[in-house]
């Protein structure tokens, strides 16, 4: 299988950190972009004696220059982007009536101007390696949950995307989306609403690990040639 060249953004943590280091354990390059310089240089050594090589990038997704100079960077590196993997992504749970503008705003910059601005920053580059973009819904982009409606609302944009990238350039690149329900990441404890935080807290715990993700992430992606993984949902098994 050809080795493919993979950006991976939120690569410090949860589903992001487990993609690169599965994506690296199959032989394949992974750059990953991410602001936490201990945990990118943690993942670093964990990939080191992979079969792959990963090369990280500090920067951060609301950054438009972090972004453009990302790219460039793993251009320069690599070569080519075969794979981009727009994973950075957070989320607050409350009611309407209490949530806040820093938390919608904070949503809407990374889970949607993010995406965007990682894709629009890496489509020259897919589009000339007939690539592959893997987004990171949720199982929140087919249905939208009490108290959490502006992150429903951004991950339905995700879906949306990843189907507008698909009907324009189906000749072109291959997309794939990613809709997990709940996972054992620290995605919970943005959540500043102490009685919702420690409600949903024990189900997030009980979720799936997020190397199960990855494998997905990982499967998808080496289907070149096979077919499309056009939308994948995995949930927690609860037997």
């Amino acid at each position: 299988m050809k080795k493919l060249n993979v950006l991976i953004t939120g690569a410090s943590s949860g589903i992001g950190f487990s993609a690169a280091k599965a994506i690296c354990g199959a032989g394949h390059n992974v750059f990953g972009l991410a602001r936490r310089i201990d945990n990118l240089q943690k993942l670093s050594e964990q990939c080191a004696d992979l079969n792959g090589s990963f090369l990280s990038f500090i920067g951060d997704v609301k950054n438009d220059h972090d972004i453009e100079n990302a790219v460039k960077s793993m251009i320069d590196e690599f070569g080519s982007i075969d794979v981009l993997i727009p994973n950075a992504g957070l989320g607050h749970f409350n009611p309407l009536e209490k949530g806040t503008m820093e938390e919608w705003r904070s949503m809407v910059d990374v889970n949607i101007t993010g995406v965007l601005k990682t894709i629009h920053s890496s489509l020259p580059h897919l589009l000339n390696s007939n690539g592959h973009v893997v987004n990171i819904g949720s199982v929140a982009a087919r249905q939208v949950f009490q108290n959490s409606g502006v992150y429903c609302a951004t991950k339905h944009f995700v879906l949306a995307i990843s189907e507008s990238l698909r009907i324009e350039f189906s000749d072109k690149v291959a997309v794939t989306t990613i809709n997990p329900g709940a996972v054992n990441t620290e995605f919970i404890g943005h959540t500043t609403n102490d009685s919702l935080r420690n409600e949903y807290k024990p189900r997030f715990d009980s979720g799936m690990d997020s190397s199960f993700i990855a494998n997905a992430i990982l499967e998808a992606i080496e289907a070149r040639g096979k077919g499309i993984y056009s939308e994948i949902t995995l949930r927690p098994d609860r037997r």
